[in-house]
């Protein structure tokens, strides 16, 4: 008997196997083989399946979530991420959006069960055909489970681990569980995550006010956000929406005429405004670094911290818009540098033309253009018009804006700018500014520009801003502009707590992140006059104290320091020399307290900077930070307590956890609350008759003071209302570098300060400085200091420390000196506002690179001062 291959025999086999036995014997080991493959297959799932990641993680998914920074009213500022996401739940999702999605996506998702077969098979198919994975076939379930718990490469064993995942999710999550997580997950291009993300990415609102093109147009670029984004190509982009809006109409979801409407619409852009152009970045970098230190990189960019700070985001715009307006007026102060290029120069240099072709003062020459052949002249011309549709290809046209242009044509009051598609005009009444740049002359009607042909050629590259359209024939009104080449800074906190409302560390951060408000350290100039002023009104002196403004010099080093009007007052009052910032009172009073005093009265204060040991500490050599001298103001301003600036009230977890309270804070009383007050007195004196005046324009009581280095290097405001102290810095980045002549901190930095001030004390009441209890108001004579017995013409209230007021009687005698300023002019040293006269301010006489370094000798101290007496040698009075 012949051997079988049937395990069993019943009849219909045996007669089978007998008549076709190699075709029984090949259908036997199929089976066989079968049954192996599918034990095997049975085994490898259910190794997979065991192996596979815990579904537990979709309960409480962990998304990486931006770290939100928010102003002091809960106003969202900007966000920290690698990938910028937005939670929302379900039920906030417009049926519209997840119409669309399901569309486009997955149209039979509330029917399968994780896995949709005959999608599967017509992948297949198409994959089969083209050789390659060319045709998906994953549901949104799948999709879910690859981006919560699976890698994205394109294996066979990924993909059915993702199977299996696919159909666990199905059994223990529901439909819109699902569609939940997938929403606030998937990545829709434009650095957005989740659909809330991206509807503020790109429409600037919430995914729950989508309309239905804008769904459409979501709903299409999870599958390939790079190629169907708008930001990437808005003619795929209207494409992909147009077929998800055809998809819904085939499933019933809208009619063919609403599809129809939706998809002849234009797709309208409000994409999110980006952190780089964001007025807060000086702000939120610091606050960034801040919480780097803190708590690392992973907790920084995915970890969903919510920070609140203390910034006022409207007195944070103000203050930066202040700041950049400050730099551009004194940028226009010191001129117009010129145009960016000339396009006829370089036409000629790649002609290789001869140099009379150009010239630097002119611009292109007539006589030798005429002696060119005419071809060459029609070469030349076109490889011209060829150079300025390239240099202004990228112009955009809306009002305010800026673009480059070609001057064309230029006369004495007028040019004409070629923009490109369209043109403009530059006139001279708007550019008297635009004298060629002159940081050694002021502008005056002197200087002014009188003829545009001085700082522009046919031919020039310039910025310009587009300020009116004035008709089809005459284009655009244009003004020149420049980007500032000095820069500064800004600070602005409550005195009271020291809770930073504002800050600014320069014209723009996208050009530079340095913060000049807490990383410049620069000389403050008379800015440092009111530590050594208040230290003096700490211990014996008084407000009406009479200081010696004649000539001095000292005999080792020739150092003759001077005021900055080149004249001396004889006999001035302690609150006029300071009021009037000068100098040679300053020295001397500096010789009478003591450097060693003034420097340990500094550290009480606040200042950390290195101090120079020698006399000219008091007229402010020593390099300090805009935050640090904002620090020293407020204890003036917050009667003699010292507190450190706050950036950050409280940071969060996403959950709510509280990680930093900044709630409370520490002072330290460093400074007579009495003593605080008539330091506050004086700096209002410096506003109310000194180099301060322009803040008289706040119509309120504040304090404040200049501050002006050698050679115009730095300047300065310092000043405070009872609820807000700002300071402000102006200077080059070189250090070296002037400012221009005259741009003291009067005329450079006092605006800056008054322009903000202005915007962001209108909201808040108007106070009066608090006077402590223990401080008295005199009658007295402003020329002696003394009491006024005799109803003196000049007599006036004085306030003094109780126990300090005099107790003498004026007694009049002709001494040819006074105490007495009638007005501004007759001061020397406060800053006139006429572009006439000089803006006169208190000012290092001497530039302390060129003089002879200065060793003091010891100082000399006044008979009967508390100080004590040292020797006079060295000092000479002229």
């Amino acid at each position: 008997m012949a051997y079988s291959n049937l395990p069993i025999r019943p009849d219909l086999l045996v007669r089978l196997e007998s008549r076709h036995p190699l075709l029984v014997r090949w259908v036997v080991r199929l089976v066989y083989l079968a049954i192996l493959g599918g034990s095997l297959l049975l085994v490898f799932l259910l190794y997979l399946s065991l192996s596979l990641p815990n579904l537990s993680e979709l309960e409480k998914p962990k998304y990486d979530l931006p770290t939100q920074v928010y102003d002091r009213n809960g106003r969202l500022v900007t966000e920290f991420y690698t990938k910028r996401r937005v939670l929302i739940p379900y039920d906030e999702v417009p049926p519209v959006m997840t119409q669309a999605l399901l569309s486009i996506e997955d149209s039979r998702f509330y029917s399968h069960y994780g896995i949709d077969l005959i999608r599967i098979a017509k992948a297949v198919v198409i994959d089969v055909i083209k050789m390659d994975f060319a045709q998906g076939a994953s549901t949104l379930t799948q999709q879910t489970a690859k981006m919560f718990l699976l890698s994205s490469e394109k294996k066979i064993i990924r993909k059915v681990r993702e199977l299996l995942l696919a159909v666990q999710i199905e059994s223990r999550f529901t439909k819109n569980q699902i569609l939940e997580l997938y929403l606030n997950k998937a990545y829709f291009g434009h650095g957005a995550y989740g659909i809330e993300a991206a509807a503020q990415g790109y429409f600037s609102k919430s995914a729950r006010e989508l309309e239905l093109e804008e769904a459409a147009l979501l709903a299409g670029l999870p599958q390939a956000p790079s190629r169907w984004a708008p930001t990437a190509s808005m003619k795929n982009a209207v494409r992909r929406r147009n077929l998800v809006l055809g998809a819904m109409a085939y499933q019933g979801y809208i009619t063919e005429e609403q599809a129809k409407e939706a998809q002849e619409k234009p797709i309208v852009l409000k994409l999110g405004k980006s952190e780089d152009s964001n007025e807060a970045s000086y702000y939120t970098e610091h606050i960034r670094r801040m919480v780097l230190d803190l708590y690392g990189m992973d907790m920084l960019y995915t970890g969903g911290m919510k920070i609140y700070t203390f910034m006022d985001l409207k007195m944070q715009i103000a203050a930066q818009q202040s700041l950049a307006k400050g730099l551009y007026d004194h940028d226009h102060r010191q001129g117009y540098r010129g145009a960016l290029r000339n396009l006829w120069r370089e036409v000629g240099d790649e002609a290789n033309l001869d140099d009379r072709f150009f010239d630097e003062q002119t611009g292109r020459v007539a006589s030798v253009w005429k002696s060119i052949e005419e071809d060459s002249r029609k070469q030349l011309k076109e490889t011209f018009e060829a150079k300025i549709e390239d240099a202004t290809l990228e112009n955009h046209f809306l009002l305010g804006g800026h673009a480059v242009g070609v001057v064309r044509e230029v006369g004495p009051n007028r040019a004409l700018v070629d923009l490109g598609q369209q043109e403009g005009h530059i006139y001279l009444e708007d550019h008297r500014w635009a004298r060629p740049v002159d940081y050694q002359t002021s502008l005056n009607w002197r200087t002014r520009l009188r003829d545009l042909r001085d700082i522009l050629k046919e031919g020039d590259l310039v910025e310009v801003t587009l300020e009116d359209h004035q008709g089809e024939n005459q284009g655009f009104a244009l003004k020149l502009t420049q980007t500032p080449e000095a820069n500064g800074a800004i600070l602005a906190m409550d005195p009271r707590n020291n809770e930073v409302y504002a800050m600014s560390g320069g014209f723009d951060f996208a050009g530079s992140e340095y913060n000049r408000a807490i990383q410049a350290q620069r000389q403050p100039g008379s800015a440092f006059k009111p530590i050594v002023y208040s230290l003096a009104l700490d211990g014996s002196f008084t407000r009406a104290s009479m200081l010696d403004d004649t000539p001095l010099v000292f005999k080792d080093t020739q150092w003759r320091p001077g005021n900055f009007s080149k004249s001396f007052k004889g006999k001035i009052s302690l609150k006029n020399a300071l009021a009037h910032s000068k100098n040679v009172p300053t020295i001397r009073l500096t010789m009478s307290l003591g450097i060693d005093k003034i420097i340990a009265h500094a550290r009480k204060l606040g200042i950390t900077a290195e101090l120079p040991e020698d006399l000219t500490l008091g007229l402010g050599t020593a390099s300090v930070t805009l935050k640090e001298l904002a620090r020293t103001y407020a204890v003036f301003a917050n009667g003699g307590k010292l507190i450190e600036p706050r950036f950050v009230r409280r940071i969060e977890t996403p959950e709510g956890k509280v990680l930093l309270n900044q709630e409370s804070y520490r002072e330290q009383a460093v400074l007579n609350s009495e003593t605080a007050f008539l330091t506050t007195l004086t700096l209002q004196d410096v506003v109310k008759r000194g180099s301060g005046f322009r803040a008289q324009a706040l119509g309120r009581p504040v304090a404040g003071k200049t501050g002006t280095t050698n050679n115009y290097t730095d300047a300065w405001f310092m000043g405070f209302a009872p609820q807000l102290l700002a300071g402000v810095y102006v200077g080059f980045d070189d250090t070296q570098k002037s400012l221009g002549n005259l741009e003291t901190g009067s005329r450079a930095a006092a605006p800056i300060w008054v322009d903000f001030m202005t915007a962001s004390l209108k909201t808040l009441p108007v106070l009066p400085f608090s006077q402590p209890n223990g401080i008295q108001m005199v009658k007295i004579v402003p020329d002696s200091g003394l009491l006024d017995c005799d109803e003196h013409p000049k007599a006036e209230f004085e306030f003094f420390k109780g126990g300090t007021q005099p107790i003498h009687c004026h007694q009049d005698a002709d001494t040819g000196l006074t105490d007495y300023y009638s007005t501004p002019e007759d001061q020397g040293d406060s800053e006139a506002p006429s572009d006439e006269a000089p803006p006169e301010e208190a000012d290092l006489n001497a530039d302390q690179d060129s003089s002879p370094s200065l060793a003091p000798p010891p100082v000399a101290t006044p008979p009967g001062s508390p100080y004590g007496a040292a020797p006079t040698e060295g000092i000479e009075e002229l």
